[in-house]
C-alpha cells in the first residue's frame, strides 16, 4: 500500500512522501485494518465495502480525504490525527470534505456522509457534535457499526463519477479562457445561472438579428456567480464572433484576472474603455459590451470632480452603444449593497437618466421585476431569470447575504437565527480577541491544501486603530500590495495573501473571493449597545453618503468566504460591546482546541 500511496502522490504532486507523511500512512493502514476486521467478524457483507485512501477532490488544488470508506448505504470521510485533542481546524476541514463530497460529487448524491476525525493519541471518544465524529482509535469499529447501513456497492463506479466543484471566479475565468466548459454544479443550475446565460445570450443575438440596442441589467446578491455569468456570455459570443468584451471598473478584480490568465484583452478596464471611446469620435470592436457592478458606475458629479468631463459614465457608455453601427446590446451586473466608492450612491438611477437625454436613441430594457420601476417610461421586458437570489460563493450557506443584512440592520435575533442555519450547512463562522490563533486556525485548517485562498481583509477607515494590533491597514502598507499576487500565489510566495502579513481592504476584495478571509473589525462601525454607531469619517466627494458606504464596506468584508468567516477583534475596551453584538448574532467563540 505504501508504495501506490507514494506513487501516488509523486503523480499528483510532484514530489516524494516526507518521512512523516510516510509513518502517518503505516499508522492509517494498521488502524484501518484492524477496525475493519474486527467489524467484519460480526458483519461479513463489510468485506465488500470499498475504501479510498488519499482520494483526490478534482479541481480542488490537491484536497485529499486521508480515507472514504463506502458502506453501500453511508459515506464515511475519515481523517486521522497524530494527537490527543481535536484542533478545531481539522475539525472543521474533515467537515468540508463531508460537505463537499455531498454537493459535488454526482453519485454521493443522495447519500449520507459522515464526517470522522480519528485521533490517534488517545483511545477515548472525544466529542459528537454538529455532525462530526471525534473518535479514538478503539471507537472507529463500534462507530462504524452502530451508524452504516450497507448496500449493493460498485465501487469502481463510484470512484469513476464526476466531481464537479463551484469554481472560484479566477479558475472559471481560467477554463473560460482556455476554452473548456464549465462544470455543471446542482446548485449553480438550481440558482438559475445557466437559464441566466441563455437568456443573455438569445436577449444579444435578438438585437444582432432584429438591429436593435438594448440594455439588460443582471442583478443578484453577493456571490451569486453575476462575474461568472457574465464571462459565460462573452465566452459564448467570442466563440461566434469575436464580438464581446468584458468591462470591470474594478482595478484589483482586472489585475488578478490578467495575471492569473496572462492576457489584457479578455478582460479590460472600465474607466480606460471609457476614456478611450467615451471622449472621442473611435468605436470599439466589440457590439456586446458586459460591464460589472453597473450599479457602482461613477455619476456625471463625480466624473466632473476627477476631471473627466460632465457625462456620467452611463451616459458615456449609451453614448458609445448609439454610435455602433446597427445595433448594440449592453450587458449590466447589479450588485446588491456593494457601493463602497465616492460617486457610486446614484445606482441604477443613472442608467435611466442615460436613456432619456433628448438626444438618445430608442433602447429595448430588459432587467428584473424589482428594477423595472427605475425604468419607468421605457421599453422594458421584465425577466425573472435576471435576477440571482443564492450565493454560490458560501458553498452551501445560501443565508450568508441574508445573515449580514440582518447583521447589519442591527437585527441580532434574527441574525443569530439565520446563523445557526448557515453552520449547520457546514460554513463555520467564529469570533476571536487573539490573533496569533486566528492565523493558526488557518493554517491548521488548510494544512496540506496550498492551493486554498485566505487572508487578512480590513476596513480602510480603521488604519490609525488595526496597526498596533497586528493588522496593518494603513494607506502605506495598502497601496503597495500587488492584488494578483496577494490572490494568485500560493503561501509561502512573496506576497501571497495566505502568508497573513499584508492588509488588503474592501477596495482590494470587492468583487472577488477567499476560502476563508480573516476579517478584522475597524473601530468605524461599533455596536452602541442598541444599534450600530458608524464613524464615516471626513466625506471626501460632497455628495457621498458616507454612512452607507461604511455599512455597504462591512457588507463586502462579511460576503468575501466560501468555506467561513473568521472576525477578529482587538483587545480594545472600545469593541467590547461590538463582540457581544456578534455573539448575539450567531458568530461562535474560535476555541483553541476542540474537545
Amino acid at each position: 500500500m505504501l508504495s501506490a500511496l507514494e506513487t501516488h502522490l509523486l503523480n499528483l504532486m510532484g514530489c516524494h512522501a516526507s518521512s512523516s507523511q510516510q509513518n502517518a500512512w503505516r499508522e492509517e493502514e494498521a488502524l484501518l485494518r484492524g477496525a475493519l476486521r474486527d467489524l467484519a467478524i460480526a458483519r461479513p457483507e463489510v468485506t465488500g465495502w470499498g475504501l479510498a485512501l488519499e482520494y483526490e477532490l478534482h479541481l480542488e488544488g490537491g484536497r485529499r480525504p486521508d480515507a472514504i470508506l463506502h458502506s453501500g448505504g453511508s459515506i464515511f470521510v475519515l481523517e486521522f490525527k497524530q494527537a490527543s485533542v481535536a484542533p478545531t481546524g481539522a475539525a472543521d476541514q474533515v467537515i468540508a470534505y463531508a460537505r463537499d463530497l455531498a454537493e459535488y460529487h454526482q453519485a454521493t448524491h443522495g447519500l449520507p456522509v459522515e464526517p470522522v476525525l480519528v485521533l490517534t493519541n488517545t483511545s477515548m471518544v472525544s466529542s459528537w457534535a454538529d455532525g462530526l465524529a471525534v473518535l479514538g482509535p478503539s471507537q472507529l469499529a463500534a462507530f462504524l457499526d452502530g451508524s452504516s447501513a450497507s448496500g449493493d456497492i460498485d465501487f469502481q463506479t463510484w470512484l469513476d463519477s464526476p466531481y464537479e466543484p463551484l469554481p472560484t471566479l479566477v479558475e472559471a475565468a481560467r477554463m473560460i479562457f482556455r476554452e473548456e466548459p464549465l462544470p455543471r454544479i446542482r446548485r449553480a443550475e438550481s440558482a438559475g445561472i445557466p437559464e441566466a446565460v441563455n437568456l443573455l445570450v438569445r436577449l444579444t443575438k435578438e438585437a444582432q438579428r432584429d438591429s436593435l440596442r438594448s440594455l439588460a441589467m443582471l442583478a443578484g446578491v453577493p456571490g451569486a456567480g453575476k462575474t461568472l455569468a457574465g464571462l459565460s456570455l462573452v465566452y459564448d459570443r467570442l466563440a461566434d464572433d469575436h464580438d464581446a468584451v468584458f468591462l470591470s471598473g474594478n482595478g484589483p478584480l482586472v489585475q488578478v484576472l490578467r495575471d492569473a490568465l496572462q492576457s489584457k484583452t479578455f478582460v479590460q478596464d472600465l474607466h480606460a474603455f471609457i476614456t478611450t471611446y467615451g471622449t472621442s469620435t473611435r468605436l470599439p470592436d466589440h457590439h456586446i459590451v458586459v460591464f460589472d457592478e453597473a450599479q457602482r458606475a461613477w455619476d456625471a458629479g463625480y466624473m466632473a470632480w476627477k476631471g473627466r468631463g460632465v457625462a456620467s459614465e452611463p451616459d458615456l457608455l449609451v453614448e458609445i452603444g448609439e454610435r455602433l453601427p446597427h445595433w448594440c446590446a449592453l450587458v449590466g451586473l447589479v450588485g446588491d449593497g456593494q457601493e463602497i466608492h465616492s460617486g457610486e450612491e446614484a445606482g441604477i438611477q443613472q442608467w435611466q437618466t442615460a436613456l432619456t437625454r433628448e438626444a438618445s436613441l430608442a433602447w429595448r430594457v430588459h432587467c428584473p421585476p424589482r428594477l423595472a420601476p427605475a425604468f419607468e417610461g421605457q421599453d422594458v421586458t421584465e425577466h425573472e431569470d435576471l435576477d440571482l437570489t443564492i450565493s454560490l460563493r458560501s458553498r452551501r450557506a445560501d443565508d450568508l447575504h441574508a445573515w449580514v443584512a440582518a447583521l447589519l440592520d442591527g437585527r441580532l435575533g434574527d441574525a443569530a437565527k439565520l446563523a445557526a442555519s448557515v453552520q449547520r450547512r457546514g460554513f463555520p463562522m467564529y469570533v476571536s480577541r487573539d490573533l496569533e490563533r486566528c492565523k493558526a486556525y488557518l493554517r491548521e485548517r488548510y494544512l496540506g491544501e496550498p492551493e486554498r485562498r485566505y487572508g487578512i481583509i480590513a476596513s480602510s477607515k480603521s488604519q490609525r486603530f488595526l496597526p498596533p494590533y497586528g493588522v496593518d491597514s494603513s494607506w502605506p502598507a495598502t497601496k503597495k500590495v500587488n492584488f494578483a499576487h496577494w490572490y494568485n500565489r500560493e503561501r509561502g510566495q512573496a506576497g501571497a495573501g495566505s502568508n497573513l502579513d499584508a492588509v488588503v481592504t474592501e477596495f482590494g476584495c470587492q468583487g472577488l473571493e477567499l476560502d476563508m478571509p480573516l476579517v478584522a473589525w475597524g473601530d468605524d462601525v461599533l455596536w452602541s449597545g442598541r444599534a450600530w454607531k458608524v464613524k464615516p469619517g471626513r466625506p471626501q466627494y460632497p455628495q457621498e453618503d458616507p454612512v452607507q458606504l461604511r455599512l455597504n464596506c462591512y457588507r463586502v468584508l462579511l460576503t468575501r468566504g466560501r468555506d467561513g468567516l473568521l472576525v477578529f477583534l482587538p483587545d480594545d475596551r472600545s469593541v467590547d460591546l461590538t463582540e457581544h453584538a456578534l455573539l448575539a448574532a450567531g458568530l461562535s467563540p474560535l476555541p483553541a482546541l476542540l474537545t
